[in-house]
């Protein structure tokens, strides 16, 4: 957590680095500090303790949509088709399988019919 200790106001409270141009995050905890980039702000929290967003300085840089994180449940167990009735989607696989067959059978019929009518037009 941050103490009452003085920071230069252009170097980044995580690395250190002189920061040229606008800071990535700048928090007024007493005194402003500043973070140079994403990957140091990720553990900002480390030095400032957690809820320091009510302190941030430059909201306005972090109005954009940003993506949420998405935690995998356990009970799925891998199976993606789980509460999207597997058993439908097999008899729908099954249907389109003997669909697919019969479309097959009739090709080959009609290209046998097709031989046999062709040759008679040459006698």
């Amino acid at each position: 957590m941050l103490t009452g200790e003085a920071i230069t106001t252009n170097k980044c409270l995580m690395c250190e680095n002189v920061i040229e141009g606008k800071p990535w995050i700048s928090v007024d905890m007493g005194c402003i500090v500043h973070v140079c980039s994403y990957l140091c702000g990720k553990n900002i929290d480390t030095k400032l303790g957690k809820g320091y967003w009510k302190d941030v300085i430059n909201k306005e840089d972090f109005d954009e949509p940003r993506p949420t994180c998405q935690t995998q449940n356990k009970t799925i167990g891998g199976d993606i088709t789980t509460g999207f009735g597997l058993d439908e989607i097999r008899e729908e696989i099954e249907q389109e399988n003997q669909r697919i067959e019969m479309m097959e059978i009739e090709y080959e019929e009609s290209s046998e019919e097709d031989e046999y009518s062709d040759g008679e037009n040459y006698y």
